[in-house]
């Protein structure tokens, strides 16, 4: 080898390699100081680009399992208030079926219709008040409420709606109508209803159309007044209230010898109205009614045909208001069971979710740990190695160095 001392090749030799050692040696250091092993693109650059993915699908779930849980805080707010609500929904329906009693008095009547009031009052107010996170839940405003329960866009669960618990909202019935009014009992020779009450009445019947099914009713055995006869027609109407869906009430006007009859019926047909129920062999002199026909579709059926809503018209003070009361109570307990069941249903599809993404995020987690982590093991092996590689490489600079000092011995020679 000639013998120079313009180029060192020895040194520059050791000092690449030295260079090497020093960027091996920091890029070691790097990864056990942050305890990564991809700390920048040029590491690994796929490896960060599939890294980064899975980062944004950790944090994405991560909020996701955190928005779940506030479905769930959601259904269970939600679900407390129904409960109540269907608390005081029981006690009204207590409330109708005793005043549907004929041991109770007008006054006593009127007794149950101020707690019945009351509580209708109190349903209205906690539909109305009943919120999360300042967003009503029970006053028919939350509906089509979308729940972000994943990382992605699509990822939900929707709730359609909650049923609104407003007084004048809950409960929907359908019932057919029919009263006749001020059937006169004054006992005189002028009077020609109910004029034959000391007769046997006989032929009596009840038509249910569809199925086109005609029950009969009992022979009415002969009455000792036209009070009594009354008595017996709305006892025989009643004994099949069963099979007609018919319920007649007899109640007296005050201060007269009238009475009026009111029947309510409750038989519906599929599509959800009335059935023409008519009624054959009543006459006005033998029973105080002539025949009457209840239901049917038309406006213009002689039986008038509701559809109503709300509780807040509950009037429990007459016992066919009493009727329709129950009627309207059951109603709304159906609608607030079955949104209590929704609710239930959505509580355990939340935590579902919650368990589903929890062990996503456990698994996206460990793939992107095998990734991006440094292996300690490696890098402390990998710290020794380098750092006797500078130290050497040091030393074989210095000494490099000194082999121009050679020349010298040949020019002093």
């Amino acid at each position: 080898m000639a013998a120079t001392i313009n180029t060192n090749i020895a040194s520059i030799n050791a000092q690449r390699n030295l260079t090497l050692s020093g960027q091996s040696l920091n890029t070691t250091m790097q990864r056990l100081s942050s305890g990564l092993r991809v700390n920048s693109a040029k590491d690994d650059a796929a490896g960060l680009a599939i890294a980064e993915r899975m980062n944004t699908q950790v944090k994405g779930m991560t909020v996701a399992s955190r928005n779940a849980n506030d479905g769930i805080s959601l259904a269970q707010t939600t679900e407390g208030a129904l409960g109540k609500i269907g608390d005081m929904l029981q006690r009204m329906r207590e409330l109708a079926v005793q005043a549907g009693n004929a041991t109770n008095s007008k006054s006593d009547r009127q007794a149950l219709q101020l707690e019945v009031k009351q509580l209708s009052d109190e349903i209205d107010r906690v539909a109305k008040q009943t919120s999360f996170n300042g967003q009503k839940v029970l006053d028919g405003s939350f509906a089509g409420a979308v729940f972000q329960v994943g990382a992605n866009s699509g990822d939900n669960i929707t709730l359609g709606a909650l049923v609104d618990t407003r007084s004048e909202k809950i409960s929907n019935i359908t019932y057919a109508q029919t009263d006749v009014s001020s059937v006169d009992t004054l006992d005189s020779t002028s009077n020609t209803t109910l004029a034959d009450y000391g007769l046997e009445a006989t032929g009596l019947g009840i038509q249910v159309t569809p199925p086109g099914q005609t029950v009969s009713l009992p022979d009415l055995p002969p009455a000792s007044s036209r009070q009594e006869r009354l008595g017996q027609v709305v006892e025989a109407i009643n004994n099949k209230s069963a099979d007609t869906g018919v319920t007649a009430f007899l109640v007296k006007r005050e201060g007269t010898e009238e009475y009026d009859i009111e029947m309510r019926s409750g038989k519906l047909d599929g599509n959800g109205m009335p059935v023409t129920i008519s009624m054959a062999g009543f006459s006005a002199s033998a029973t105080g009614i002539a025949n009457q026909t209840i239901g049917g579709t038309t406006a213009s059926s002689p039986g008038v045909v509701y559809q109503d809503k709300g509780i807040d018209s509950i009037d429990v003070s007459t016992q066919s208001g009493a009727w329709e009361g129950l009627k309207k109570i059951d109603s709304a307990i159906d609608q607030v069971n079955s949104a209590r069941a929704t609710l239930g249903a959505i509580q355990t599809r939340f935590e579902t979710a919650v368990s589903n993404i929890d062990v996503q995020i456990e698994n996206l987690a460990a793939a992107r740990g095998r990734i991006i982590d440094a292996d300690f093991a490696v890098e402390t092996a990998n710290l020794s190695r380098t750092q006797i590689l500078q130290q050497a490489g040091t030393a074989m600079v210095a000494q490099a160095n000194q082999i121009p000092q050679n020349v010298l011995q040949l020019l002093q020679g």
